[in-house]
């Protein structure tokens, strides 16, 4: 099993050092500057970068649409009639 790994190893370090283009580091360097590749890999990492920003920013805006849901139930209860309660209460007695 050593030995196959060994091998295996060895193998593709011989093909990229006789294979150069397959070794470069990303399209640009592999394609040039106007090619559909470098256009798709470009697009890739705007998408990549754009995501976590995307991310907490519906994260933000649904904090903010559930408090100001939360302020138009508040002024609603607010504003209703209070409560009238039946119940005895000892101060109110008089005794």
């Amino acid at each position: 099993m050593l030995r196959k790994i060994i091998f295996v190893m060895i193998s593709v370090t011989s093909t990229l050092l006789v294979a150069t283009t397959a070794s470069r580091a990303c399209s640009v360097c592999f394609t040039g500057t106007s090619d559909s590749v470098t256009d798709g890999f470009n697009a890739s990492v705007l998408f990549l970068m754009a995501t976590p920003y995307l991310v907490v920013g519906s994260i933000a805006g649904g904090l903010i649409f559930a408090y100001r849901r939360a302020l138009k139930n508040r002024e609603k209860v607010e504003t209703a009639e209070p409560i009238v309660h039946l119940g005895w209460h000892q101060e109110d007695s008089g005794r």
